[in-house]
């Protein structure tokens, strides 16, 4: 019922949850504590997605690089204009060239607060392929530590849904804890069998 995956940034745990005898899901452990780094522009951020400046919110916090073992720009925008986004590829390759401190990696995650423990979010990183995601379990994880670290508490849980936009429609539920060495996170769902296969090596 507990796996280990050894990574690049440490170690992650998975737990798995059953539904009689068939795996139904499971919740990750980010392999690291929350790490907040540069400050990117709201207008900036705005443009790599051909929203308006207005549209970014920075009352909580601005646009920010956030990391519990991947790293993601986030940026809270308005409900209402989270469907609107559209990357433009130019955008992206000028803010990267012309920002060091993201160390050649500009993966961007937006979300909006739909309710008191509900989010929407989405995902883009077209400069590696990437032009939009339908569930990215670790910028949800970040996410959720840096949304605990705005406040007093010493646990938050959220509900993020994404990839509705793309006709692929996810639901990943993350939380996030305090902890001796800092805020660290987590993130699970469920899965819906799509196909099944055999491979032979």
């Amino acid at each position: 019922d507990r796996l280990l995956f050894d990574v690049p940034a440490g170690l992650v745990t998975v737990r798995l949850s059953y539904d009689v005898d068939a795996v139904q899901g499971a919740e990750i452990d980010a392999p690291q504590p929350l790490t907040t780094g540069i400050v990117l522009g709201v207008a900036d951020i705005a443009a790599c997605v051909g929203l308006s400046p207005d549209d970014v919110r920075a009352s909580s916090h601005p646009p920010l690089l956030a990391t519990v073992g991947n790293t993601y720009v986030i940026a809270e925008v308005d409900p209402a204009r989270l469907d609107a986004a559209v990357p433009d590829l130019a955008h992206f390759r000028r803010l990267l060239d012309a920002t060091p401190g993201l160390d050649g990696r500009f993966s961007l995650y937006l979300y909006a607060r739909t309710g008191a423990a509900t989010l929407a979010a989405r995902m883009f990183a077209p400069l590696v392929g990437t032009y939009e995601d339908p569930a990215t379990g670790s910028a949800a994880t970040p996410l959720a530590a840096l949304l605990l670290s705005l406040t007093d508490g010493d646990r938050a849980a959220f509900d993020i849904s994404q990839g509705v936009k793309m006709g692929r429609p996810s639901l990943l539920r993350a939380s996030a804890r305090r902890t001796p060495d800092g805020i660290r996170a987590s993130v699970g769902g469920s899965s819906v069998p799509v196909l099944a296969g055999t491979v032979t090596l």
